[in-house]
């Protein structure tokens, strides 16, 4: 509450989840602001990073392709938006002239209408110790309920997360070819097997490696840019001669097409000019030791 006044004190437009009304449907209200936000605030604190609520408000808004701007109040940042710049709050800070004066320039875009998903480019955040992240058997449980709930975007980013956390590279938010090495094949194993299980052997990451049958007998054993490329139009991650949308847009798309998720894209990351390069950096580093056909590692 004291955030929203001080940022309400200098004219900008906040809402926050206390704002709800009695007798209103609530995941319908959260998910409304979020589609419709121009930023989110996550506040993050251990009391926070403990709701079941704040987790959904963070994946829903990764796959609106909202602005973030954390907050770290207390405590280790958001398992969800480590590659995320945040805002130092401890020590009971709070946002100064700049970070003010970011959110004025986010709203200024947002008025000339150029964009529904309008944003600013902050600079990528540190790649240090504070975040603190689940269990993998904690992080697969939430995955398998997401599938199970039909909420394929949430279980993809939590997909991507729980690979990159298992190497020490959720800071960074991709892999290196080397990292690929590094990846438990157990843990491959119960994620690709989740995935196939909630989707008729549909999805996961076999169903996406029998597009490598097609590859040149000459191709060698080492995966490259182009068949990064192969495997984009095979899976439908490509389309036609246009540019690759944003998270958002694009996942609406995989519906019902065999092998499209996991798609191991990063929405934090999706702002910056290197993203799609370090996207095919982590797809081919979780698939160089993969068989083609979909055979066992």
């Amino acid at each position: 509450m004291r955030l929203a006044h001080h940022l309400r004190v200098h004219d900008l437009s906040v809402w926050i989840d206390a704002d709800i009304r009695w007798g209103t449907s609530f995941t319908r209200a959260i998910n409304s602001h979020i589609r419709q936000a121009l930023a989110i605030l996550v506040v993050m604190s251990p009391e926070a990073e403990k709701s079941e609520w704040v987790e959904r408000e963070i994946l829903e808004g990764q796959r609106s392709d909202r602005q973030f701007l954390p907050i770290l109040l207390r405590g280790d940042r958001f398992f969800l938006l480590a590659a995320t710049h945040y805002f130092d709050a401890r020590g009971d800070r709070l946002p100064g002239r700049a970070e003010v004066e970011q959110l004025r320039e986010l709203s200024e875009k947002a008025l000339t209408g150029a964009n529904d998903a309008p944003t600013i480019v902050l600079p990528q955040a540190p790649a240090d110790d504070l975040v603190r992240t689940p269990a993998s058997g904690a992080a697969l449980r939430r995955i398998e309920a997401h599938l199970a709930g039909g909420e394929t975007a949430h279980a993809d980013i939590l997909t991507t997360a729980l690979l990159l956390d298992s190497v020490g590279r959720l800071s960074h938010g991709w892999l290196r070819q080397d990292d690929g090495d590094a990846l438990p094949r157990a843990l491959l194993d119960e994620v690709d097997a989740l995935w196939a299980r909630h989707s008729s052997g549909g999805f996961g990451f076999r169903a996406q490696a029998r597009w490598r049958v097609s590859r040149p007998p000459d191709a060698g054993d080492e995966l490259t840019v182009r068949d990064f490329s192969r495997m984009a139009t095979a899976l439908g991650w490509r389309t036609g001669g246009g540019a690759t949308p944003r998270y958002g847009l694009f996942v609406e798309r995989g519906q019902g097409r065999p092998g499209f998720f996991p798609t191991l894209r990063n929405p934090q990351l999706e702002r910056y000019p290197s993203w799609h390069d370090q996207w095919m950096r982590t797809v081919l580093a979780v698939h160089r030791h993969l068989p083609a056909g979909g055979a066992r590692w």
